[in-house]
């Protein structure tokens, strides 16, 4: 049996995109969870929080609630739950969709970001792409990390962690913009996050978890 570590740059479990994965993945792959924030307080994670216009990454919590931290704060964080797992994993996949800097492993590392970047250029034809991010601190970086694979780049903002009210408000945008394929850029969007997009844009969507899971087995 195939072992997969799923690194979260929250806490793990992430039983809000695993059980998913796993159901892509399939009976012969077992996942290991690791996570960035695991083992830290509240307080500890606050004083994470991005400060003078660093990138910012929103995630969840163990509790189910959600938390805004600096990309920065994290990066040895997210290498320490790597280096934990790397013996007992075939693959490994660290469970955001922003640019990061190479990681130490000497497993195969799944980088959620270069996937959906793949995926794009394989079935968009460089119109008019949307794209959906989960703070409005992200909308300016994804404009300028899509701008590259389109003619045109519309950026709405939805939490996943917020209910559906923001998510349809969004869509709704991306609709009014015409937008021709949607990039949900959040390992945090579920399936049933994909079909209001879907449906109330009225374009296909794609869903980090399902591009990633369905990688995943390929190579395993």
């Amino acid at each position: 049996m195939k072992t997969v570590g799923m690194i979260t740059i929250g806490q793990s479990p992430r039983d809000d995109i695993v059980p998913e994965m796993e159901k892509l993945l399939g009976p012969g792959v077992r996942v290991r969870e690791a996570g960035a924030l695991d083992g830290l307080a509240r307080a500890e994670v606050a004083a994470l929080a991005p400060r003078g216009g660093e990138d910012a990454l929103t995630t969840r919590l163990r509790d189910g609630g959600d938390v805004v931290v600096a990309k920065r704060a994290i990066l040895d964080r997210i290498q320490g739950c790597l280096d934990a797992l790397e013996r007992e994993v075939d693959a490994s996949v660290v469970l955001c969709t922003g640019v990061f800097p190479r990681f130490r492993t000497a497993r195969p590392l799944l980088e959620p970001d270069r996937a959906l970047a793949g995926a794009v250029q394989a079935a968009f034809d460089g119109g008019h792409l949307g794209v959906l991010v989960p703070i409005p601190e992200q909308r300016e970086g994804a404009a300028r990390r899509w701008s590259p694979l389109a003619e045109r780049v519309t950026v709405a903002v939805a939490s996943p962690y917020r209910g559906h009210g923001e998510l349809v408000a969004a869509a709704e945008e991306l609709r009014r913009a015409a937008a021709g394929l949607v990039v949900m850029s959040c390992m945090g969007y579920t399936p049933a996050m994909k079909a209001v997009v879907r449906d109330v844009a009225g374009a296909p969507a794609l869903l980090p978890a399902s591009v990633v899971a369905r990688l995943l087995a390929e190579l395993l």
